[in-house]
This record gives structure tokens, C-alpha cells and sequence, in this order.
């Protein structure tokens, strides 16, 4: 052989070995971090954007390219937070929930090894802000992270939003919404998140940049998005009435929707953008519940193999559950009742349409409370056009213990001014209620004779909801402790105390008179003068 053939042959094999072998390549580079200011509000978003220069063909997969934040609060507590790139940068976004001056290193890792960034810090000071949504310690109700209670009055908002319908929501009081990723959203988010346009293990940034928007809208105006990542037309194909909009994902160019729920490859692809969620938007508190699938009857996968698709929602459930720092509760629904849902997730939820009697409201709420020591929600249901059905819901769901007003289909459909007037007196009678404080909660035993009657007791308060034939007829309460009590009987029309008095409870019982009254139904509140003053003021 030649000298020139043999050091042609030598450099050759020296640059295939080079390509070949991680250890011989460059680690990652992390050239820059600039964030976006040195001091932010408690809660509010601290964004990186980070240069970097490493080894990789997908941005999206972090098998090739992982980047990362770690987090050191003033007290000492670590937060491990993904990055995630937006199509022209790199980012990592956090939000503090301690005030003072917390640190940071900024991490990446491909193929040839690790690389960071010089340590540094930003400055967290006190705000407005209270925080993510979270369970309460009752477990019964939910609560921001900084302790305020939350009670959820909100609807279903699930495409076509815009500012002046946040505005409206705003301006109603409204606290929650639930969005779909999904195709009708012709302002700006008509593709998946994992698009057809974008491809498999890619993330559309066209829908990615409207989320943002929605949550930047809703954190200046004190909404929770209840994000829906799996709608279920986008797993379902010739299924008779139900919407087929499995063609529009792009998760069919590897599986069929029949075996979606079951495949392992197709689960490999989801856990990477469910990873990417949780980096883009998990830091918000504007993100209010991750909702995994919406109505999964409604599916092939779940026709197919019912147990598959439970299996796999538990496994999309301890996904969120697992690997969200910032902890947003997850659920699912079925459409009707879902013991695996909901034992997996955190909101046990369910769904009602046609039946809007007072009786199947308030059972299938009692359903889920005795069957979960959990926040339980109506994620979505039927609304009317004069408001009446709407005005049951809302209260029949509160007397009967639900954690979020049933969320109506849907806010941007033919909503009516009358729907939206049956919000404002609701929220004035729970204004004054700390749910997230209550202990010793349970359903009460209240009566009336031949009417309805609910309500939810605790060592602070018994409230509820009565309806039907009630004027001048008494509410009987038992099991109540010895003790005495103001009661407020409450105008459901006008939001306001109607009549009030101070009892006294000996042997457990209540029998109180109802005020005369020309309305069908009137709520009450029977508050503990011993322990009632620690039920406080809420957001």
C-alpha cells in the first residue's frame, strides 16, 4: 500500500471513530443565559433563554438533547425544571414560591456528555399572586399553594377564545375554563399540539405560541386553564355519532386508534410531549388541571379494550402526577361515572347531559364524594338557554359537595346574557366561605318535607340548598354539634341574606322555620360561633 493511501485510510478510520464514539465529540456548549428580569414577583414566570451548542438532529427529543434548570430556594429546597425549545430558542421557565434570593445552574446533556452553565441567581419578592392551583389539606376542596382557598366557578371555553371572552369570564367572576387541544380553533391554534403539520416528535409552534397567549390572557385576568390534551375525536374513527378526528393526528402514521391506548412506541412519543407540556406551561398558575383524555368512551382505543385504556390513563395520569414540579391536579373523564379515572387522578370527574332533574345532579355528585375522599368535578355538561337548568346546577352541585361549578358547554356557543345572571349571586354567597379550611366535612342530613334539600356540614359551617314547595315549611338539620349557630337564609335570585338569626343546638338537631318567600329555592349557611370565625375570607 501506498504511503498517501495508507494516511488517507488512517484519517478516515481517526474521523469515523470521531462521529462514532461520544466520548471523542464536544460535550455541550451552554454559550449564554440571559433571563428575563433579576428580580420577579412570588409566582410570576422567570424565563431563561439559553444558547446552546450541542450534538443533535430533533430539538424536541430529549434523548438527543436534554436541558434543564435546578433550582435552589432560599430555604434550601431543590426544583429540578425542564427546558424546552420554542422553535427559534431555548427556554427554561420557573416561577418561585418563596421570597428572597434563590439560585440557579443551568444543565445539558446529548450523546458526547454534559455541559453547564456559570451558577446564578435572582431575587423573589412578595406579590399579589397566590399561587398553583392544589388540593386542599380536607382533600374535599382545593386551595392555591400559598394556603388561600379556591372554589372554581368557570365553564367550558374549549376554542375560538379571544380577549373580549376572557374579559367576559373576568368580568363574571369566573376563576376557571377548560381549553381543548384540538382543530377548531381557528385563532391561531387549529392544529394539535403534536400536529400533523409539525409531525411525530415534533410540537407545532403555531399552537404552542396560541396556548401561550391564552395563559398570558388568563394569568392578567385570574383564570385557570383546565388544558384537555386528549379530546376525544382525535382518538376515534368510525364510531357512529361520535366525531372522527383521527385523520387530523399524527400518532395514525404508527398505530391504529384502535391500539393507540396499548402501543409502546406511540407511548414513547406521548411521554416526550408530555414532558414538553409540563416544561412550557407548567410554571403558570394559570394552568388550573391537567385533563388527560375528555370523554375516552367516546374513543376506538376504549371500544377496543376497555382495560387497555384504563391501564393507560393511569399511566398518563402518574406521568403528570410524577414529573410536574409544580404539582397541578390531574383529571379525566369518561362521560358517565369512571371508577379508574378517577381513582388514578386526582379530580375524580364525570359528565351530565340530558337528565338535568335536581335528584340526578345531586347523585351523581353524592356518587363520586362517597367514592373519593377527593375534590370531585363536573368537567363538562349541558346548559340551557333561560338559565334555570344552569341556576340548579350551579347550586345543587355546591349543596351537594362539588369543588368547581359544573362547567357548561360551552361559553362561546350560544351563551346566553340569562346564563351568565345566574353566576353573580352564587359567588356572593360563597364569597365568605373558606373551603379549603373547613375540617370534619361531610354530607349533611338535611330535610324538608317534600322538597329538595342538601347541603355539606363541618366543624366551621353547614351550608346548602333548598328548592321546591318551601315557604314557611322548617329545615331540619341533624347530627350538628352542641353549640350555638347564626343562620342566614339567602335570596338565590339576589345574592343576599334574606333573613337571619342566632340558634342554639342541644341534642344535635336543628328545626328552624323558612322565611315566607315567593322564590322557588333559598340557601342557608348555619355558622359555628365557636369555630365558624376560622372558616375567614376568601380570593
Amino acid at each position: 500500500m501506498k504511503q498517501s493511501t495508507l494516511k488517507h485510510s488512517i484519517l478516515t478510520i481517526c474521523l469515523l471513530l470521531a462521529l462514532a464514539a461520544p466520548g471523542l465529540r464536544a460535550a455541550p456548549n451552554i454559550t449564554s443565559v440571559s433571563r428575563s428580569a433579576d428580580q420577579v414577583g412570588k409566582y410570576a414566570k422567570l424565563e431563561l433563554t439559553v444558547g446552546l451548542t450541542a450534538a443533535f438532529t430533533n430539538a424536541y427529543d430529549p434523548d438527543e438533547i436534554d436541558l434543564w434548570g435546578e433550582f435552589t430556594s432560599p430555604s434550601r429546597k431543590s426544583w429540578r425544571v425542564n427546558g424546552f425549545y420554542d422553535g427559534t430558542q431555548w427556554k427554561i421557565r420557573f416561577a418561585a414560591n418563596e421570597t428572597g434570593n434563590w439560585t440557579y445552574i443551568v444543565k445539558a446533556k446529548d450523546a458526547s456528555g454534559s455541559g453547564q452553565a456559570t451558577p446564578a441567581g435572582f431575587a423573589c419578592v412578595a406579590s399579589t399572586n397566590h399561587g398553583w392551583i392544589t388540593i386542599a389539606p380536607n382533600h374535599r376542596y382545593l386551595a392555591y399553594d400559598d394556603g388561600t382557598s379556591f372554589y372554581g366557578v368557570g365553564a367550558c371555553y374549549p376554542w375560538s377564545d379571544t380577549t373580549s371572552g376572557f374579559d367576559q369570564m373576568q368580568n363574571l367572576g369566573f376563576n376557571v375554563y377548560v381549553y381543548w387541544n384540538g382543530t377548531y380553533d381557528r385563532d391561531g391554534g387549529n392544529n394539535l399540539i403534536e400536529s400533523m403539520a409539525s409531525g411525530l416528535g415534533h410540537y407545532d409552534q403555531g399552537k404552542c405560541g396560541r396556548i401561550d397567549n391564552l395563559i398570558n390572557w388568563s394569568e392578567a385576568r385570574g383564570l385557570g386553564m383546565i388544558l384537555v390534551i386528549w379530546p376525544h375525536d382525535y382518538l376515534c374513527e368510525n364510531m357512529g355519532g361520535w366525531p372522527a378526528a383521527w385523520s387530523k393526528n399524527p400518532y395514525n402514521t404508527i398505530t391504529t386508534s384502535a391500539a393507540f391506548y396499548g402501543d409502546t412506541n406511540a407511548w414513547a412519543y406521548q411521554a416526550k410531549m408530555y414532558r414538553y407540556i409540563i416544561a412550557r406551561w407548567g410554571y403558570s398558575p394559570a394552568l388550573a388541571s391537567w385533563q388527560t383524555v375528555d370523554e375516552i368512551s367516546g374513543t376506538s382505543g376504549w371500544r377496543s379494550n376497555q382495560a387497555v385504556a384504563s391501564a393507560w390513563n393511569a399511566k398518563i395520569a402518574g406521568y403528570f402526577q410524577s414529573n410536574d414540579p409544580f404539582k397541578h391536579p390531574s383529571n379525566a373523564s369518561h362521560g358517565n361515572f369512571w371508577d379508574q379515572g378517577n381513582q388514578a387522578n386526582d379530580l375524580p370527574n364525570t359528565e351530565i347531559y340530558g337528565n338535568y332533574s335536581t335528584s340526578n345532579i345531586v347523585s351523581t355528585v353524592h356518587k363520586l364524594w362517597d367514592g373519593y375522599e377527593k375534590p370531585c368535578i363536573m368537567g363538562e355538561t349541558g346548559a340551557d338557554r333561560n338559565g334555570e337548568i344552569a341556576h340548579r346546577k350551579i347550586w345543587a352541585g355546591l349543596a351537594s359537595g362539588i369543588s368547581i361549578t359544573p362547567l357548561l358547554w360551552s361559553f362561546n356557543q350560544g351563551w346566553a346574557d340569562v346564563i351568565s345572571s345566574q353566576y353573580a349571586p352564587f359567588e356572593k354567597f360563597i364569597a365568605g366561605i373558606n373551603f379549603a379550611g373547613l375540617t370534619s366535612l361531610a354530607l349533611a342530613k338535611v330535610t324538608v318535607a317534600n322538597a329538595d334539600a342538601y347541603g355539606i356540614t363541618s366543624r366551621q359551617l353547614t351550608f346548602g340548598w333548598i328548592s321546591g314547595d318551601i315557604s314557611g315549611k322548617n329545615l331540619n338539620v341533624t347530627g350538628l354539634g352542641n353549640d350555638a349557630y347564626r343562620l342566614e337564609w339567602w335570596d338565590c335570585a339576589a345574592g343576599a341574606v334574606l333573613a337571619n338569626s342566632t340558634v342554639s343546638v342541644t341534642d344535635g338537631s336543628l328545626s328552624a322555620a323558612i322565611p315566607p318567600t315567593s322564590q322557588a329555592d333559598l340557601a342557608f349557611k348555619i355558622i359555628s360561633n365557636t369555630t365558624g370565625a376560622s372558616q375567614g375570607s376568601v380570593k
